[in-house]
């Protein structure tokens, strides 16, 4: 029976590139954060962005839609210093993969030949992404999240966060497209379901709740103007109520394998008649 299957497969597979309009590409670019822990100001939290790059698969569906998988790697970083509260002294960074489906929107379409055209796009999805905060505590890794620096799995607090949450992508772009290849840019925010991306939150903690539940290195990372010597009794917000945000903007670069393509591209000829 297994004999028959690869063979199969390998049918099934070609018949559908050859149906369907089907790219498969990569993207690399840069990801940066806005949240309690970002500057306001542009440019230096452009100075924060961190390298990204992924891989994707496009269904296209029609002339004005298609149909994206996507596979992203990214990071993200803030830091008080960099805000208007330097004094604060919390600070973080996070490694960030996500999955992602989403619809591109070209309704627009500028031709240059027959088999040659550009397509600015709107696109929007839904996904999930994995997060893990951390900071460097006397030259060494820490994760922020077992930790519970806002007091999380304390009674009166919150539970522990889920490092692996819901997000929407949104954004735009540009292709420009031939045969066979297919090159653009876009640049994208994603909604998240989360305000915990750089392990801060607008909720109102105690200091000495956090030493004495979750220990002095907990209570340091929470307010490290307090300390981790000693439970010190006093309430303080870590954020405020500014949520967190994560930007990738990418050049895409992808190659067609379907042969519809030439139908969807080129307009139809009329034929002479005698």
């Amino acid at each position: 029976m297994q004999r028959f299957m690869i063979p199969l497969f390998v049918c099934t597979f070609h018949f559908a590139l050859q149906s369907q309009v089907i790219d498969f590409g990569l993207n690399f670019g840069a990801t940066f954060y806005s949240g309690d822990l970002a500057t306001s100001d542009l440019r230096q939290m452009m100075q924060e962005n961190r390298p990204a790059f992924g891989l994707f698969c496009r269904l296209s569906n029609s002339r004005k839609f298609s149909t994206r998988f996507n596979l992203n790697f990214g990071a993200v970083q803030g830091d008080h210093a960099r805000t208007q509260y330097p004094d604060r002294g919390l600070k973080f960074q996070s490694k960030i993969w996500e999955f992602n489906v989403i619809g591109e929107w070209h309704a627009l379409r500028i031709r240059h030949t027959e088999y040659s055209s550009t397509f600015p796009y709107l696109f929007g999805g839904v996904g999930f992404f994995h997060f893990n905060p951390r900071v460097t505590v006397d030259g060494e890794w820490v994760e922020l999240q077992p930790l519970g620096t806002e007091g999380q799995g304390l009674p009166g607090y919150e539970s522990r966060y889920n490092r692996t949450q819901l997000n929407a992508p949104f954004g735009a772009g540009i292709k420009v497209t031939n045969r066979k290849v297919t090159i653009g840019f876009e640049a994208g925010a994603r909604f998240l379901l989360t305000d915990h991306l750089d392990d801060v939150s607008g909720a109102t903690v105690n200091h000495r709740d956090i030493f004495d539940g979750n220990g002095a290195l907990a209570a340091r990372l929470s307010n490290p103007r307090l300390g981790g010597n000693e439970g010190i009794d006093q309430s303080y917000r870590r954020g405020g109520v500014a949520r967190d945000w994560y930007y990738m903007m990418n050049i895409t670069l992808s190659y067609n394998f379907g042969q519809s393509i030439n139908k969807m591209l080129s307009d139809p000829v009329p034929c002479p008649r005698f």
